[in-house]
């Protein structure tokens, strides 16, 4: 296809898996290569950083990191918008999806790589992207280089959970916010098929990149799957979600969608971004506060730097939005105002 774009991914990587959802929905024609060891070489041709997803478009431009993919295409791809139409509910569809980008990856690659039925398994299914395509039409080669390449990550993954700020201090306080998320996520999709109604938005695409990630794993499968069946249906739906009537206004969401922006955003993740924002800003090298009533400790890695430039570009997004009334009202509401205002 002359229009056709190519999508770099894995399935394993939330944000790719998000930006493949986000194609598929909007029908754009698109071709999802996996990166592993035969496609690695077209790969660094194209790539700016060593990271999926990678788009290349039809002109030969190359998009990289999904927020501004999908940002860029809805500009180009203007049917079934993604953006609900109340400016309130549009910001607060795009602060879930910061949320998810930002907080929810650390749930997920917490459970992923914490536990060890967690880190076989994952390291097994990443061990196989390395095989050699040659190496795969012979079998038991194929099965000892899979074990190697699965053990050779599984070590380097599991020595990395510090970069996303899971240790042993952090570490119940992650696991507590991911069973708050699904919990509360299970109510607010019990009378609907997507976060803000019968059509996803862009919070759909990010926060399922990222719960899909953790159902896929061992762990993070158990919790899902046992009392949340409205959230697996949501799992199993945004694979290849469609447009099944409009979006809701939020006097129809408040009442199960308040809770996840008041103990989540408000409570949970907007307090660290503070944080991390400011010993960024002071050159510090760790961050230590007290999140929900315990302590959160972690280093300040290139990974948390991402976080602070992913969340001015939030802020900026918030500040152009011309009518702020019932926004501000509502965000007040929630106890997210002040972190907007800072």
């Amino acid at each position: 296809m002359d229009k056709e774009y190519l999508i770099y991914g894995a399935e394993l990587s939330p944000y790719s898996v998000k930006v493949r959802s986000y194609f598929r929905y909007k029908e754009i024609p698109h071709k999802w290569i996996v990166r592993n060891a035969a496609t690695q070489k077209d790969f660094d041709k194209l790539a700016k950083i060593q990271v999926v997803p990678l788009v290349a478009t039809p002109e030969g431009k190359v998009l990289q990191d999904s927020t501004p993919v999908i940002q860029k295409m809805e500009q180009v791809f203007t049917q079934k918008s993604i953006t609900p139409k109340e400016s309130e509910t549009a910001f607060i569809s795009r602060l879930i999806e910061e949320y998810a980008d930002e907080w929810a990856v650390k749930q997920m690659f917490h459970y992923r790589w914490r536990y060890p039925n967690d880190q076989n398994y994952a390291s097994q299914r990443f061990g196989e992207l390395f095989v050699p395509d040659w190496a795969n039409k012979i079998p038991l080669l194929k099965t000892i280089l899979k074990q190697v390449f699965a053990s050779i990550f599984k070590k380097r993954m599991r020595s990395r959970l510090w970069v996303v700020g899971s240790n042993k201090i952090t570490e119940g306080s992650i696991e507590e916010s991911f069973s708050n998320l699904i919990n509360l996520l299970n109510k607010h999709l019990e009378k609907r098929k997507y976060l803000f109604g019968e059509r996803p938005a862009l919070a759909d695409f990010a926060l399922w990149g990222q719960v899909y990630n953790a159902w896929t794993d061992v762990t993070g499968k158990k919790i899902i799957e046992a009392d949340s069946p409205n959230v697996k249906r949501w799992i199993h739906r945004m694979l290849d979600p469609k447009k099944e009537g409009d979006f809701e206004q939020w006097a129809s969401l408040e009442d199960t969608l308040m809770p996840i922006l008041v103990t989540e955003v408000a409570q949970t993740f907007l307090p660290w971004v503070a944080a991390n924002n400011k010993a960024i800003k002071n050159g510090d090298d760790h961050l230590s506060i007290t999140l929900n009533s315990k302590p959160f400790e972690h280093k300040i890695t290139s990974v948390q730097k991402y976080h602070a430039k992913s969340f001015t570009a939030l802020l900026s997004e918030y500040s152009d939005i011309p009518d702020k009334n019932k926004l501000n009202e509502l965000l007040e509401e929630a106890g997210i105002l002040s972190f907007l205002e800072e």
